[in-house]
């Protein structure tokens, strides 16, 4: 999936978080950790690694990786009684799943199963950016995602607090559309639409899937949105 898509989901997790432990920064917490897979693997595997792996699914997209950020995790709240670095971990969990990493067993059971993986990409962020900005998903993330952002963190001004109300009371008939198309796409067996450059059947369920944990997320934390 694509970087919106992962960034909402992560916010919407730390939403959760942040109202079943009452610590609205681990909102910030568990989108970093959405995001953070990519944000270390694609510049690692595609710029470092480029003339071996070439790939954007390496470490962080393995268990191993949870497993380590889940032990230290549950030392620092232990110790410090912060939940910080386990959202950060729920979040790059989030990430796996929406990667569906089981599919690609050797990257997410490293080192079990052997070494990774070589691929062959071309212009590989030229490519992916074009994909991002040509999927009206990621838009439809992206709005709701900011929407997100200012009502966590209201109080910067009257008018950032205004726009967060405005987007996160757009962001759900946004999120509505978004679960219809998707879920016709992947009845039509479209292999490809506006919706998500490069989709397969697989990628329109997730995206619908996305949509409607969005959609719960959004309304049962309304409070924390500053939506009434």
């Amino acid at each position: 999936m694509f970087i919106a898509c992962h960034l909402f989901l992560g916010l919407i997790l730390g939403l959760a978080l942040a109202k079943h432990l009452g610590d609205r920064r681990l909102i910030g917490f568990a989108a970093l950790g959405a995001v953070l897979p990519d944000l270390l693997d694609k510049p690692v595997g595609h710029l470092l690694l480029a003339e071996s792996l070439n790939s954007g699914r390496i470490f962080a997209h393995g268990l191993l990786f949870l497993g380590l950020f889940l032990i230290a995790g549950i030392a620092i709240q232990r110790r410090h009684r912060s939940f910080a670095l386990l959202a950060v971990t729920a979040g790059a969990l989030s990430h796996q799943l929406l990667d569906t990493m089981w599919m690609i067993p050797v990257t997410w059971y490293f080192p079990l199963l052997g070494p990774y993986r070589p691929y062959e990409f071309t212009d590989y962020f030229g490519n992916a950016i074009l994909a991002e900005v040509s999927s009206l998903s990621e838009w439809i993330f992206l709005a709701a995602s900011a929407g997100i952002v200012l009502a966590a963190s209201r109080g910067f001004g009257p008018g950032l607090d205004r726009a967060g109300r405005r987007l996160n009371f757009v962001a759900v008939p946004l999120l509505g559309v978004l679960i219809f198309a998707s879920l016709y796409a992947w009845a039509a067996g479209l292999p490809e639409s506006i919706l998500m450059a490069g989709a397969g059947p697989e990628d329109y369920l997730l995206l619908a899937a996305v949509g409607a944990i969005g959609i719960v997320g959004v309304i049962r934390n309304r409070q924390l949105l500053d939506l009434g």
